[in-house]
C-alpha cells in the first residue's frame, strides 16, 4: 500500500496556490461546459494542478483497495462489535483478520505477503473510514509486566456488565490445551511436537461440553475419530494449534448446538488471541446473540476458570491413564498411535466425569466469574506493601554481598609476598 508522500526539502519547488482559487476553479470547471484549458487559463492555474484536484473527490484515499467498498463495511460493523464485547482491535488483530477473510475467499493477493497485509495496509483503511481510527487505537496492551489489581478491578466492572440477566447455563469457559501422546509424560516438559490440541469448555452451572481435537498432520483419517467420547469432534491442521478456520468449526460444532435449546442472552469467555478469530466467527455470533469477553492479558492463572481448578486434575489422570497404558497394551510403541488416541480420551472423560461438576463450579467460583466477585482474584494478588517489603529485603542483600566482595568477611587472606628480587639484584651489584 502506498506510504504517506513527503517531498524533498532539496528537491524542486513547485508553485503554491490559494487553496480558495482552486476550489473555485474546480466549481466552474464542473458546474459550467469550459475546457478544463480554458478554466485554468481564467485562473493563471497549471492545468495538471486543476485536473488533480477536480478528480481528487472521486478519488479514495488512502490508496487502492484490495477489498470493495461493502467489504470494508462489513468489516467496521464488526470491528464495533468486538469493541462493543470489550475487546478493541490493534492493527495486527485487523491484519490477521484480513488475512483469514482472503485465505476462506481463495484470494491470493501479491502484494500481501502470504495474505497478511503490512503496516500500511491499516494505515490506508483508516485513513478510509476515519470513524472507527479512534475506537481502534483504544487496543489492550497485551504485554503487561504484570496483572495489576487496578486492571482486575477493571475487568470486573466490565464483567459485570457483560454479564447482566445471563443465567449459568449460558456461560461458557473455553481453553485449548494439549494431552502428550509419549509412553513416558513423567519425562518430557513442555514437548508440544509430542502432544495433540484440545478444546475444553464448561459452563458456569457445571455441564463439560464435548471435546475437540485437534491433530498435527495434513490429513484426518477415520481411524483417528472413531471410538472417542460421545459428541467429540476431530481436526487436524500442519502446526496441530487451534488456527482460525478450526475455531470457526468448534463454535458452529460444538457451541452453537448446545445453545440451540438455550434461551436469552449468551457469553463466552475466554483468552484474546487474535488467531481464534475470524469475521465469520463474529458474524455468527453476533447472529446467535453470543456475546464474548475476553479475560485480561498474564491472568489466565487468576481469571480462568478452567486454569484454577480443572486442568490440573485432568492432566494428573491423563499422566496415570498413560502409565497404564504403557505397562498393557502400550508396552511396545514408543508413542501414542493417534488410532489409539479416542479410546484413551474416552477414558479420561469418563474418569473425571466423577468430579468435573464439583471442579468447575469451583473454577469458576475461584475465578470470581460465577458468583462475580473480584475479591476471589484480589485476595490472590500479591499486596503493594507486600511488594515493598520484599525490595527492601532484595535491597539490603544486594548491598551485603557488594560490601563482602569489596571488603571481605571472613579474614583469610594470603599474605603478599615481599619484593626481594630486585633488593638482591642490587645488593650483588654493589
Amino acid at each position: 500500500m502506498p506510504r504517506v508522500y513527503k517531498p524533498n526539502p532539496r528537491g524542486k519547488l513547485y508553485k503554491k496556490y490559494d487553496e480558495e482559487l482552486i476550489q473555485q476553479a474546480v466549481a466552474e470547471y464542473k458546474t459550467t461546459k469550459h475546457s478544463l484549458k480554458v478554466v485554468a487559463a481564467k485562473y493563471n492555474i497549471d492545468k495538471s494542478v486543476l485536473y488533480r484536484h477536480s478528480t481528487r473527490t472521486m478519488r479514495k484515499q488512502g490508496g487502492q483497495t484490495i477489498l470493495s467498498e461493502e467489504e470494508e463495511k462489513e468489516m467496521i460493523k464488526y470491528i464495533n462489535i468486538c469493541a462493543e464485547w470489550g475487546y478493541p482491535l490493534d492493527s495486527l488483530d485487523l491484519r490477521f483478520l484480513v488475512k483469514y477473510y482472503l485465505d476462506k475467499l481463495g484470494k491470493n493477493v501479491l502484494k500481501f505477503k502470504n495474505n497478511l497485509p503490512g503496516p500500511d495496509f491499516v494505515s490506508g483503511f483508516l485513513k478510509r473510514n476515519k470513524e472507527i481510527s479512534q475506537r481502534n487505537c483504544q487496543n489492550i496492551k497485551k504485554n503487561r509486566a504484570e496483572v495489576s489489581p487496578e486492571s482486575i478491578r477493571s475487568y470486573f466492572r466490565e464483567l459485570e456488565i457483560s454479564l447482566t440477566n445471563i443465567e449459568p447455563c449460558n456461560i461458557i469457559n473455553y481453553d485449548e490445551t494439549n494431552l502428550t501422546m509419549i509412553r513416558y509424560p513423567e519425562r518430557v516438559v513442555n514437548h508440544s511436537k509430542a502432544s495433540v490440541s484440545i478444546m475444553i469448555a464448561a459452563t458456569a452451572s457445571g455441564v463439560l461440553l464435548p471435546p475437540y481435537v485437534v491433530y498435527k498432520a495434513q490429513n484426518l483419517y477415520d481411524t483417528w475419530t472413531e471410538n472417542g467420547p460421545p459428541g467429540t469432534r476431530y481436526n487436524r491442521s500442519q502446526s496441530g494449534w487451534f488456527e482460525s478456520n478450526i475455531f470457526e468449526d468448534w463454535i458452529k460444532t460444538i457451541v452453537l448446538p448446545y445453545f440451540k435449546d438455550k434461551e436469552g442472552k449468551k457469553c463466552l469467555i475466554g483468552d484474546n488471541l487474535s488467531s481464534h478469530l475470524s469475521f465469520d466467527v463474529i458474524k455468527v455470533c453476533h447472529e446467535e446473540n453470543i456475546s464474548f469477553v475476553f479475560l485480561p492479558a498474564n491472568s489466565t492463572h487468576l481469571t480462568q476458570p478452567l486454569d484454577v481448578a480443572f486442568f490440573r486434575p485432568m492432566k494428573i489422570a491423563w499422566r496415570n491413564i498413560l502409565l497404564k497404558w504403557k505397562k498393557t497394551d502400550g508396552k511396545n510403541p514408543a508413542s501414542v498411535p493417534k488410532g489409539c488416541f479416542p479410546k484413551l480420551l474416552k477414558k479420561l472423560v469418563e474418569d473425571l466425569n466423577e468430579n468435573s461438576k464439583d471442579n468447575i463450579l469451583a473454577g469458576f467460583r475461584k475465578s470470581g466469574i460465577w458468583p462475580i466477585n473480584e475479591n476471589q482474584v484480589l485476595s490472590r494478588i500479591p499486596r503493594v506493601d507486600d511488594n515493598l517489603k520484599n525490595d527492601d529485603a532484595v535491597e539490603k542483600s544486594v548491598l551485603d554481598i557488594l560490601k563482602e566482595m569489596r571488603y571481605g568477611s571472613m579474614n583469610i587472606t594470603d599474605q603478599k609476598k615481599k619484593k626481594i628480587r630486585y633488593n638482591s639484584w642490587k645488593k650483588c651489584r654493589y
